[in-house]
């Protein structure tokens, strides 16, 4: 239903318009003649009333994307592995933000090509600026892998919309899969650069960074799966750390050993002291905790900091992680074991090493051709 307001202002009447349509947010727009603006509202109810024809299920016109993120919080994210859960967040609230007023019905593949396209558009904006600094160059373009999360998560949550006779079909059939997305990156440390960034982070004035890094090149541990450890976790009789909060929910041991268990004793003993002496002692002792102690540390401002000082070239703190692999690999480790170390269920994202373990591999025929003939 349109309302037309008159308005008058200095430079004459003007019509203020308003459609509103039960599960379509609502439209509004100004025009100097009445005429352009009755036109104009009739043009948009006749639009929006074509898209009820599209979807063979009733319920689309009066459910929401929002109803569906509602229930989709409450049944399914719940259950997700917290670091699934940090990611995942983040896209469901951009399309709550974006389409969460309007009702499933009115959804379209044009729209969402459109929102996809201003998505794009927008750049990478993980990284904040405050008000002092100044940006040195644009934000670089998302990425397609980042482009192709978002939709999958909005063809997620249409997936779940369908499960609960929510809707009939689904618009993300009608927008362009982003496929052949090359997620094949081993960048790794070189021994000099190691260094640089080891001695960067002895240097860094959050004292939990060195003790972090170590533990990430060590062991091949997510940021999250470190920064997750408690005190309980880290069992240095056996030489082992249990990390909980993992990116497929499953538990898994890392040994603690060398040079990273001379720094994770000095870490445990130092962090117990610093528990002690709080007033109110919280239920949790996190191993790298922050000031209060209630949280673990955010180190993500010190390792931006220690890795430019390093002078690292697109070098991510994620990237230890293929270090760790890289080494493995080079030394002499099979896929199946730096799969286990790494907690991959499957080879398929270890063979981006293979490369680097050549030699292994070549000494492997070389024994199997030497017994042969």
């Amino acid at each position: 239903m349109a309302t037309i307001q008159k308005r008058e202002g200095k430079k004459g009447p003007s019509y203020r318009v308003m459609v509103r349509m039960k599960g379509f947010p609502d439209q509004v727009r100004t025009f100097k003649r009445l005429t352009d603006a009755k036109q104009w509202a009739q043009e948009t109810e006749t639009g929006i009333r074509k898209g009820e024809f599209k979807n063979v299920v009733r319920t689309a016109a009066s459910k929401t994307l929002q109803d569906v993120i509602d229930r989709f919080r409450k049944e399914v994210f719940v259950h997700r592995a917290e670091t699934t859960k940090r990611a995942e967040a983040s896209f469901v609230a951009h399309w709550e933000r974006e389409l969460g007023g309007y009702a499933l019905a009115y959804i379209t593949a044009d729209l969402i090509s459109e929102k996809m396209g201003e998505l794009a558009a927008a750049g990478d904006g993980r990284r904040k600026l405050t008000d002092d600094e100044k940006p040195k160059k644009p934000p670089r373009p998302k990425s397609p892998k980042t482009l192709k999360h978002y939709r999958d998560t909005l063809a997620m949550l249409f997936k779940y919309a369908m499960q609960w006779g929510w809707t009939g079909s689904s618009p993300l059939d009608g927008v362009n899969r982003i496929t052949k997305i090359r997620n094949e990156r081993a960048r790794f440390l070189s021994d000099d650069e190691r260094k640089r960034l080891l001695d960067a982070c002895k240097a860094s004035d959050n004292e939990h960074l060195y003790p972090v890094v170590v533990f990430a090149l060590s062991t091949g541990a997510r940021k999250g799966e470190i920064l997750g450890l408690t005190l309980g976790d880290l069992d240095l009789a056996r030489d082992t750390a249990i990390l909980r909060d993992t990116k497929n929910g499953d538990t898994r041991a890392v040994p603690v050993v060398h040079h990273l268990r001379d720094v994770l004793t000095e870490q445990l003993a130092k962090t117990d002291a610093f528990y002690d002496t709080l007033e109110n002692q919280p239920k949790t002792r996190w191993l790298f905790p922050r000031r209060d102690g209630l949280e673990p540390m955010d180190i993500r401002k010190a390792w931006e900091n220690a890795r430019d000082a390093a002078k690292l070239e697109d070098f991510r703190f994620h990237d230890l992680r293929h270090s760790t692999a890289s080494y493995l690999a080079m030394n002499g480790a099979s896929l199946v074991e730096i799969a286990d170390i790494l907690g991959h269920r499957t080879l398929q994202m270890v063979r981006r090493y293979a490369h680097l373990s050549e030699s292994h591999v070549k000494g492997v025929v070389t024994q199997l051709n030497e017994k042969l003939f």
